[in-house]
């Protein structure tokens, strides 16, 4: 039986018994050896003939994998070795010797009561993306498999530390091969336990660890619909921050956010991720016509044409208005011009008896009166094709919108010809977002342009993301 001040293999002295279960003991120890004494982690495994061979590999892949990392994240690997048969109280013992990292884990915090802000679930979200980007974009790639809050070191220096990597996986495995099947109840997501993980795994683990962190409930404890883990009504948060976390904590592989450097993007730019999925690929049956390269983006949203029964009235009840306001126009103008010469020639009789220049200046305010009159059902005239423009464009002009290096215009389109143009600056751009009832607005320091208003909620989405993406 392994004992405190023990000492192990010469140099490491047992201090304090951290965790033990199944053959496994993890200990506080002092490195007497170095200099000064440092302290140090020894996790050891007891071999026996009860111990499963899965168990064995495990442990000496983590102090393989440990072996050859390089982060500052990440505790270092400082020593592997076994112990005989005398030593180990009858058991021979393999030991896993790394850094130890001041501080407390997420869990312990949580039990000692412990509630997290927003801002500090951000860091912890942010900090855990960047060893997982570091881990996910080594060659070949490595993937944890059991981010949980008990893994998770807040260090004294207000950091935070991924450590237990003793179900990490080589994501270099031929595809289709089964794994060891490792992980946490309710912080792995269902392609682990079939043996299938991929880097998204990760981001599913940690996606159910800000959700502990957030509501102190652990994730197999709250409610559940379809597979996913319902939290929003137990927390206040950034609107942008709950979709963020439900994205990265999506059950279905394929909607799930693929990279943590992505992931960690979007995190930082608050962007808001109501259908993943949707705003990544173009969405089925979608008319929208893109074409992007690296100096140029340009999207067009053809009109939706009359599709119902209400638009065909709409339409024909605008035409007629119009049709009616032509005529009644047309009409007025004939009469004002018969009552305006009647009235000119019956005083030019009644007054031929005055002076000439009276009669010139009575000319001119008379000629004043009725071009009043003319402009006014000019402007009216005019307003007449503007109006039936509107509908037609509504039903059958197209939207482009173009962005070049350094400027970008915003443009109705109607059978070739142009119709309200807008530019600006690629530099002035502050937002481009899908806004239900809106479509997609992009705002400048000033304006705010809305279009695709005619578009479903999924492909509003979808422009959106890859305008953000062309900008940055």
């Amino acid at each position: 039986m392994l004992q405190a001040q023990q000492v192990l293999q010469g140099r490491y002295q047992l201090q304090e018994k951290l965790g033990q279960n199944a053959g496994r003991q993890t200990w506080l120890a002092t490195d007497i050896e170095a200099s000064p004494p440092q302290q140090v982690i020894v996790k050891l495994l007891a071999f026996s003939p009860q111990m499963q061979w899965d168990e064995f590999k495990l442990f000496e892949r983590e102090a393989q994998v440990l072996k050859n990392l390089d982060y500052p994240k990440i505790p270092q690997y400082r020593d592997y070795f076994s112990l005989d048969k005398q030593i180990g109280a009858g058991l021979c013992w393999f030991g896993l010797v790394q850094e130890y990292i001041p501080g407390a884990s997420l869990q312990e915090l949580l039990k000692q009561g412990k509630r997290f802000t927003e801002a500090q679930v951000r860091q912890i979200a942010t900090e855990v993306l960047n060893i997982l980007i570091y881990l996910h974009e080594l060659s070949p790639p490595l993937l944890h498999r059991d981010i949980k809050p008990s893994n998770l070191i807040w260090g004294e220096d207000e950091q935070i530390y991924l450590v237990d990597f003793g179900a990490v996986q080589d994501s270099a495995v031929a595809e289709g091969v089964t794994f060891t099947v490792v992980g946490t109840t309710g912080y792995a997501p269902l392609e682990q336990f079939w043996g299938k993980a991929v880097p998204a795994s990760d981001l599913y683990a940690l996606g159910a660890t800000l959700i502990h962190l957030l509501t102190g409930i652990a994730p197999a404890e709250l409610p559940q619909k379809n597979l996913r883990i319902h939290f929003s009504d137990k927390v206040s948060l950034n609107s942008n921050f709950v979709r963020w976390i439900e994205a990265i904590a999506e059950p279905d592989l394929e909607q799930r956010y693929r990279t943590a450097r992505q992931a960690l993007e979007d995190l930082k730019a608050n962007r808001s991720l109501n259908a993943l999925l949707q705003q990544i690929r173009q969405p089925a049956g979608s008319r929208v016509q893109l074409w992007k390269s690296s100096t140029q983006l340009k999207i067009k949203i053809p009109g939706r044409g009359i599709l119902l029964v209400k638009d065909i009235l709409a339409f024909t009840g605008k035409l007629m208005l119009v049709a009616t306001s032509i005529i009644a126009l047309f009409l007025l103008g004939l009469v004002l011009l018969s009552l305006a010469f009647s009235i000119f020639y019956m005083l030019l009789s009644l007054l031929s008896s005055l002076p000439t220049m009276f009669l010139f200046i009575f000319s001119i305010l008379l000629t004043l009166i009725l071009g009043r009159l003319w402009m006014s059902l000019h402007n009216e005239l005019w307003k007449i094709p503007a109006d039936l423009k509107w509908p037609i464009l509504n039903y059958w002009g197209d939207y482009c919108i173009e962005f070049y290096q350094d400027n970008f215009v915003i443009k109705r389109e109607l059978f070739g010809l142009k119709y309200l143009s807008h530019r600006g600056k690629i530099s002035s751009i502050k937002n481009v977002e899908a806004i239900p009832l809106e479509g997609v607005a992009l705002e400048t320091g000033l304006l705010k342009y809305c279009f695709a208003q005619n578009l479903t909620e999924p492909e509003c989405n979808w422009i959106a993301r890859q305008i953000q993406d062309w900008l940055r």
